[in-house]
């Protein structure tokens, strides 16, 4: 039965099926072919999969990053950072970076990232001569850092599934954040260095900066907001979405009086549509990969490693090359759903921490958005930089190295990553 489940599985992804079709016809035919059991077993375990209190902030933070981008705090926020780092070379390239690392803590979808920053700084970076396959690539992988530092929807869908404190999560995720994006942003720099991309005509002013910092200010509170309540135990981090809505309907609408009610309701539709789509994935994978543990699946990938090696830091290695190539095929929020029920156990039984485990996944999961031929963030930021795939793919390559580099120094010193959640969380 494992064998039909995984052939059948990647012959109707191959077939161009979408993915949740995919896990959802393949657990059916193992279901029908196999099991004597029945077919309400298929609703229940798909019901089950997606019965988690924490899997609830995913449709609110989606709701509030749409109402952000809405109400007119994308471009306060991109007015900001360009204020702080646009006058040094390549201003325009840092300003993308981070632009994506402020966006990281507003929506928690990496994509979405994509859509606010490039909407806007795409055609101004290709307007300065700034390579269209390079600015892709940048934008590609800045916005990835969306789903590193708080909020992250992979890091809610984790910690429902695993049973990982989302809030760790969460602080875990923000000193690996801003190494990356500092990482990307010392790459832009000795690229326009190198190739002699226009110097944009901005001189630092202080009064520049500080006007557009009061201007920011109320949507850089947002992320402080979120991490902050919910470290300082106040509320859930779905409760936490649900203060990040009210708190984005009520600046946009009396503050920065962007926000109106067709917006919102258009917000809303997006919303509910995107997190359908989590969702469905979420409960077919997980009636999927409930049938390959009942046929011991998990138990033969669990030998199978262990045999290999019993060093936690080795383990990894492979558990993130693992991940780096599924997510080269397939979607990453299905990959994740998919394999870590799998992978998970096994790293525990060698003692790695259930916070680094996640972290390593996550920032995986990100290289997977930007590597093709399904890496979402590098698809989107290629079609609104109007360059092909090919070419977006072979300039994100020293970006990518750039954060595998970030990934395997966490890896090595994994007291980066537990800093704020041993100090600031029990």
């Amino acid at each position: 039965m494992i064998a039909f489940l995984l052939i059948s599985f990647f012959v109707f992804l191959a077939a161009g099926v979408p993915i949740a079709f995919s896990l959802g016809l393949s657990a059916l035919g193992g279901l029908v072919f196999f099991m004597d059991v029945p077919m309400t077993v298929l609703a229940q375990r798909i019901f089950v999969s997606m019965d988690a209190f924490a899997l609830l902030a995913i449709p609110f933070f989606m709701f509030a990053g749409s109402l952000m981008g809405g109400s007119g705090i994308s471009k306060r926020l991109i007015r900001f950072a360009f204020a702080l780092v646009g006058s040094i070379p390549g201003g325009l390239a840092n300003v993308a970076v981070l632009s994506c690392m402020i966006f990281a803590g507003i929506s928690g979808a990496a994509v979405a990232d994509t859509a606010a920053v490039g909407g806007v700084l795409i055609p101004s970076m290709i307007e300065k001569k700034y390579p269209k396959a390079f600015t892709a690539a940048l934008i590609g992988m800045g916005s990835t850092i969306g789903i590193i530092i708080p909020p992250s929807i992979p890091m809610v869908v984790m910690g429902g599934m695993l049973n990982i404190s989302v809030g760790k999560l969460f602080l875990a995720g923000i000193i690996p954040g801003i190494l990356i994006g500092l990482a990307l942003m010392v790459i832009a720099y000795f690229m326009a260095k190198k190739t002699g991309f226009e110097r944009d005509d901005h001189e630092f002013s202080g009064t520049d900066l500080w006007n557009s910092f009061k201007d920011a200010l109320l949507a850089l509170l947002l992320p402080i907001i979120i991490v902050g309540s919910i470290v300082g135990g106040i509320v859930s981090p779905t409760e936490a979405g649900a203060v990040a809505v009210v708190y984005a309907i009520f600046i946009g609408t009396f503050i920065y009086k962007e926000l109106t009610l067709e917006k919102i309701i258009a917000s809303l539709k997006e919303s509910v549509l995107s997190s359908a789509k989590i969702y469905l994935i979420i409960g077919t994978a997980g009636f999927f990969t409930w049938l390959l543990t009942v046929q011991g699946f998990p138990i033969i990938v669990g030998n199978l490693l262990l045999s290999i090696t019993t060093s936690p830091t080795v383990l990894m290695l492979i558990v993130i090359a693992i991940l780096l190539v599924v997510t080269t095929f397939m979607e990453s929020l299905a990959t994740m759903v998919l394999l870590l029920p799998v992978l998970y156990p096994i790293t525990q039984k060698v003692g790695v921490d259930p916070i680094v485990f996640g972290l390593m996944v996550v920032i995986s999961v990100g290289i997977g958005l930007v590597t093709p031929p399904v890496g979402l963030c590098l698809y989107v930021s290629s079609s609104m930089a109007g360059v092909s795939l090919g070419s977006a793919g072979k300039a994100v390559i020293p970006f990518i190295l750039s954060m595998l580099a970030i990934q395997l120094f966490l890896l090595a010193f994994p007291e980066v990553i537990l800093f704020l959640p041993n100090l600031l969380m029990k």
